[in-house]
């Protein structure tokens, strides 16, 4: 059963910033900083990342458990997740059967009273190890689900944020995705009381150029504060081959 108690509220503006850096490749980090430098955020999710990437002023981390070196473009510090917050990240949470290699969950506390549980994610791919098709997606969609309905019954008076990858680009799957799984993302998110603040009809006109499928929910309440900040478009030449955005949210 999931709680419903609402008592902690965010109190201070915050921005949260989600992007796959595409294995974070040492050629391009001095890009990849700039970009990160050119829209700030209190708190990063970054996939497909390294441990030489640490955004400015982000001085606490959670990172997944190391990436294995399986294929030469791995190079140690590599990372599917990073959490990257300027507030103080109390806790990494554990939970039992939890992908530590593909998600991390940090407990921060942001100033004032409020608490903030993020949990990164990146789900699978069409192709994920050799499965060419998207039954894995699936699958794994309502195991992390029934992980966010731990979190929160296992923390009531935090507000939960679920960002990263999702390999989806929670429209109508037509860019990238399937219609199941984004109605499955979207099922378990209202379950928690969260919306996905990045789906491509909550996107400024002209934001991207492509549906984004990294994505950030947050609670529905926040919804009346919350705007995309930032958004930038993938360019794999010098970057990365996903785009970035960072939502704001200003209760103030």
């Amino acid at each position: 059963m999931i709680l419903s108690r609402e008592i902690i509220y965010m109190e201070h503006r915050v921005k949260i910033g989600t992007w796959n850096v595409e294995y974070a490749y040492e050629r391009r980090l001095d890009a990849i900083r700039t970009v990160i430098n050119a829209n700030p955020a209190d708190i990063w999710i970054l996939t497909e990342t390294h441990d030489d990437l640490v955004p400015d002023g982000c001085e606490f981390v959670a990172h997944s458990l190391p990436r294995p070196r399986n294929w030469n473009g791995i190079r140690g510090g590599s990372r599917w997740v990073s959490i990257w917050s300027r507030y103080p990240i109390v806790e990494q949470i554990s939970l039992d059967g939890a992908d530590e290699k593909r998600t991390v969950i940090a407990r921060i506390k942001p100033n004032g009273s409020s608490t903030l549980l993020v949990y990164g994610t990146v789900l699978p791919w069409k192709g994920d190890e050799q499965v060419f098709n998207w039954d894995k997606h699936h699958r794994v969609i309502g195991e992390q689900a029934r992980e966010w309905r731990e979190l929160k019954e296992r923390y009531p008076d935090a507000d939960l944020v679920i960002a990263g990858d999702y390999n989806t680009d929670m429209g109508t799957g037509r860019r990238y995705g399937t219609k199941r799984g984004i109605a499955d993302l979207n099922k378990a998110l209202d379950l928690c009381g969260l919306y996905c603040a990045t789906a491509p009809d909550l996107l400024p006109e002209n934001a991207l150029t492509h549906w984004p499928i990294d994505h950030i929910s947050i609670p529905k309440r926040w919804q009346t504060f919350t705007n995309v900040a930032a958004a930038w478009d993938a360019n794999r030449k010098v970057h990365s081959d996903h785009s970035g955005l960072v939502l704001q949210i200003d209760p103030q």
